[in-house]
């Protein structure tokens, strides 16, 4: 949620079954705009709250420039007061989403992981067990790790509020309107809130009438599984329309149909990936 409409839009943590006190918000406010200005960021956006065994990190990210992810800051807090750079590790794996472990609320603490044995196909494409999968990680690191990825995997917008301008800038699109309540039951009218990975032609190509500086970005729905990654619900009473990441639990999108200023995302859960969502489908 962007700063500048934290107070509009605390109502729609409700979706996530959370809330922030007013005491919480008002600290949280005062807190990013000092690290705004600390930071000189051009905009902030609080993302949520990761809840650790013994301690949870409030979550924050920002943007220096007009430019959304080319420079993107990630911010962790635990007390709404003190806001603390999340660094991107000089060597982690991917493998670190595997991890079954809960946060500790420690940044400094060290956990020593075991995924179990490695498997890999012979010739006669008979899967033979190699070594276990062993290593040490910092709390600290991943949780840079785990922030990176919901955002990179979970985060979504609808269809024109990323823009691609003309000189190759991916920003928020100030003439954004809104997409209809016919729409916005379609999982293909959201976005990734992130740089486009896949081929321009690619996701204009999914589009029977499109416009470059808009849909260059990756549809929601290209997410595997295709069913089932994201659902979509509505709240009659708000016209508000929330999708649920299933394979980051806790992180939930909404808009509200036909305004152009009610939308956003946010994240309350653990850190941990549900990789068991295939076999659940």
């Amino acid at each position: 949620m962007n700063l500048s409409t934290l107070f509009d839009h605390t109502p729609y943590l409700s979706y996530a079954f959370r809330t922030l006190s007013n005491d919480e918000a008002l600290k949280l406010d005062h807190s990013l705009r000092t690290l705004q200005r600390a930071q000189r960021l051009r905009s902030v956006y609080f993302l949520g709250r990761l809840e650790g065994h013994d301690a949870d990190y409030f979550l924050a990210f920002g943007c220096a420039e007009r430019e959304l992810f080319a420079a993107r800051k990630l911010f962790y807090s635990q007390n709404l007061h003190e806001w603390f750079l999340l660094l991107e590790p000089k060597q982690w794996d991917n493998c670190w989403d595997k991890i079954g472990k809960s946060f500790r609320g420690d940044p400094a603490y060290r956990m020593e992981v075991d995924l179990g044995p490695s498997f890999a196909l012979d010739e006669d494409l008979v899967p033979v067990e190699g070594e276990r999968i062993k290593f040490a990680v910092k709390e600290q690191n991943r949780l840079w790790f785990v922030v990176s990825r919901i955002l990179q995997e979970a985060a979504l917008v609808p269809r024109g509020v990323l823009y691609h301008d003309t000189d190759g800038n991916c920003v928020i699109n100030p003439y954004f309107g809104g997409i209809s309540t016919e729409a916005s039951l379609i999982l293909n009218n959201y976005q990734h809130f992130r740089e486009p990975r896949a081929d321009p032609a690619v996701n204009l190509g999914k589009r029977d009438e499109c416009s470059y500086f808009m849909d260059v970005f990756d549809p929601a729905d290209d997410v595997v599984p295709k069913e089932g990654s994201f659902v979509v619900r509505r709240d009659v009473g708000r016209d508000v329309f929330v999708l649920n990441s299933m394979h980051w639990p806790g992180m939930v999108n909404f808009h509200r149909a036909n305004t152009g200023a009610v939308y956003g995302f946010c994240y309350f859960g653990d850190g941990r990936k549900n990789w068991e969502l295939p076999f659940k489908l």
